[in-house]
């Protein structure tokens, strides 16, 4: 077959697309771990659909479940408590989140997935999370390991981006968040990650028995995403920001100028205080 010479760039374009996306053990199929983070509203959504490889991945969002068993409510009984609930009512997604906390939906939707997976075709699986608490790692990775999961394949990835965008996007959602919980989202995101990274760089072998893959910073900025101009009626990414801090199986990288940016990206575009900023500062050496 041969190729028109637009057909041929277009056919460029999109390799170097392919070279840039971000593949966890160079693209397998099976016995991956990913954990996305970053606040509530960050795009983490769109990072699965145009930054990696989704059609690989089994993907654990709580927030499709929840949207679940609303419909499943209303199909039963339109008149009950749960199929009432609004989720453009800040209030009622609060409600909706502490049902689902205390129905323990996380547990059972791993249980699932997890459930007559063989040791060596364990399926790629990929969590949606905020990082706000450090047990949204904690809770799920001795059930992995238990599994069969190698540390070096259990990956982290931190998706930043402008709170004060994602605040105003929030309101514009078919599911608004309380404002509280999106600030806290945000703010403690980059403070878990930020301490996680600066203490595994003077610690090198702490925490690598359970989560020791690649880990990468994705700075998901409109102004920082470019796009294939006129391409489909679906805006398709051309390039995009990020970094590696560590490759699997490997110690976090020391790189002056690889922490100078993240912690740059975090201070410009996280909800942090004036003294949370001068700490962190101090912390990182800059």
């Amino acid at each position: 077959m041969i190729l028109t010479r637009k057909e041929l760039e277009t056919l460029k374009e999109y390799q170097e697309l392919e070279e840039k996306l971000i593949l966890f053990n160079n693209g397998k199929r099976y016995g991956q771990i990913v954990f996305m983070a970053g606040g509530a509203g960050s795009g983490k959504g769109f990072a699965i659909d145009n930054y990696m490889e989704k059609e690989k991945f089994k993907v654990r969002d709580v927030d499709e479940w929840k949207k679940a068993l609303i419909k499943l409510a209303k199909m039963k009984d339109r008149n009950s408590e749960l199929a009432k609930l609004d989720l453009r009512n800040p209030k009622d997604v609060f409600k909706l989140h502490s049902i689902v906390k205390q129905k323990g939906v996380k547990d059972k939707t791993l249980d699932l997935i997890l459930n007559n997976a063989k040791k060596n075709t364990l399926p790629n699986i990929l969590f949606d999370i905020t990082m706000k608490d450090k047990s949204d790692l904690s809770d799920v990775t001795p059930k992995l390991l238990e599994a069969g999961y190698d540390p070096r394949n259990i990956h982290l990835v931190w998706i930043l981006t402008d709170y004060k965008v994602a605040s105003k996007a929030n309101k514009e959602r078919d599911r608004v968040v309380p404002e509280n919980i999106l600030f806290l989202s945000h703010q403690r995101a980059a403070k878990n990650m930020l301490q996680r990274i600066k203490t595994m760089t003077k610690v090198p072998n702490l925490g690598r028995k359970t989560v020791d893959g690649q880990v990468h910073v994705v700075l998901n900025n409109r102004n920082k995403t470019e796009f294939y101009p006129n391409v489909t009626k679906v805006p398709v990414v051309k390039d995009f920001s990020y970094v590696t801090i560590k490759k699997s199986g490997k110690p976090y990288d020391n790189d002056r100028n690889i922490l100078t940016t993240v912690l740059r990206w975090a201070i410009e575009n996280s909800p942090l205080g004036k003294k949370e900023i001068s700490g962190l500062k101090q912390r990182f050496d800059l």
